[in-house]
């Protein structure tokens, strides 16, 4: 792995769950496991992700949210203030099938504890290799988090409340020597893309009031960072290919996204249909795009050649330092691969990054 962190093969931390954790979690809902049991099949199953990661060559390695109940659980549950779940909505409409189980920002936000040290402490336990921990980006939550009709100031201020708590998550993971936090807002890539700003126009959602005051609260998590050199933290864009993209993006909510997204490394859709792919003339040199080139939502394997071709033509706008490859976003139990399909998909990558950086890696 080189110093500069500009490591080619990239994933998203999300992986598909083994049968076995499956079942241990449907037993201790039914209360045939407890506690401890659910843990152990937790363990379990994050010894064999790391393992895995490991033998495809991957720079961090996550475990595989296997300790969530859902993408917003390791805020949901080390946060008070969340009232009930929430049903419908615009922003929930505007994500279809891909949105996440929501909870009202009810009162005063406050963490009772770390969001995700345990799952790092976890995974140093059975590994000395550079970690990544995902988590959901403060603007990501704030926006899941507001009943309709919200006055903006309201979500602003619990966007802000996120920044801080999450914020200094980060900040403790960097500390304990985590190498890579990646923050995962799919929003965005709903809302800068043409079809998506188009839906969330309809829905009567602001699409540009919504981008800037999602960058509002994502940025101010590097606010007063003090983290090692090597650390570095990125933004997943991703939406497993639940946007549709076939129109291309949205060029005003685009250029306000590029000119002010602070992060050194984002992750973005780079699909077979050209006009679908991210555009990277807007991407500031030095910043790493991790291109989504394997899809995660079908077992059927994509040419090595095709992904060659789509390298080359990103190549012709960014340097060749600067790209990953990775998947189109984290698979997960709904992605509906198993675990070897999920497996040829992952080796599918690193063969593919191989073939440009092969005595780097």
């Amino acid at each position: 792995m080189a110093d500069d962190f500009k490591y080619h093969i990239d994933h998203h931390a999300g992986l598909t769950p083994q049968v076995a954790l499956i079942d241990a979690r449907a037993a201790h809902v039914r209360g045939e496991l407890d506690d401890a049991g659910l843990r152990a099949a937790q363990d379990a199953a994050v010894a064999e992700a790391v393992s895995t990661q490991r033998r495809l060559g991957l720079a961090a390695v996550s475990d595989g949210w296997f300790r969530r109940s859902d993408p917003l659980s390791v805020v949901h549950d080390q946060v008070t203030g969340f009232g009930d779940e929430l049903v419908g909505g615009a922003v929930a409409q505007l994500l279809g099938a891909s949105a996440p189980r929501r909870r009202e920002a009810v009162g005063p936000l406050a963490a009772t504890g770390r969001l995700a040290g345990h799952e790092s402490a976890a995974l140093r336990a059975v590994t000395e290799y550079p970690l990544l921990v995902s988590l959901p980006s403060p603007g990501y939550v704030a926006e899941l988090s507001v009943a309709e009709g919200q006055q903006p100031k309201s979500v602003e201020e619990t966007g802000a409340n996120l920044a801080a708590i999450i914020g200094g998550e980060i900040a403790a993971l960097a500390a304990e020597g985590v190498a890579y936090v990646l923050l995962h807002n799919p929003l965005y890539g709903f809302l800068l893309s043409a079809r998506g700003a188009e839906r969330a126009a309809e829905l009567g959602l602001p699409v540009g009031e919504l981008v800037d005051r999602m960058l509002a609260a994502d940025a101010a998590v590097l606010d007063g960072l003090e983290a090692p050199v090597h650390f570095h933290l990125g933004l997943d864009l991703t939406t497993g290919g639940a946007a549709d993209l076939s129109a291309g993006y949205a060029a005003g909510p685009l250029t306000a996204f590029q000119e002010r997204q602070p992060f050194d490394r984002i992750c973005v859709e780079y699909p077979a249909l050209e006009q679908a792919r991210f555009p990277l003339s807007g991407v500031r040199p030095g910043v790493v795009a991790s291109l989504g080139l394997v899809d995660v939502r079908t077992p059927e394997l994509e040419s090595v050649e095709q992904i060659v071709s789509r390298v080359d033509a990103a190549a012709a706008e960014l340097d060749i330092d600067d790209i990953a490859l990775s998947t189109n976003g984290p698979f997960t139990a709904e992605s509906g691969l198993t675990g070897s399909q999920e497996r040829l998909k992952l080796q599918l990558v690193e063969m593919a990054a191989r073939y440009f950086w092969g005595n780097e890696l």
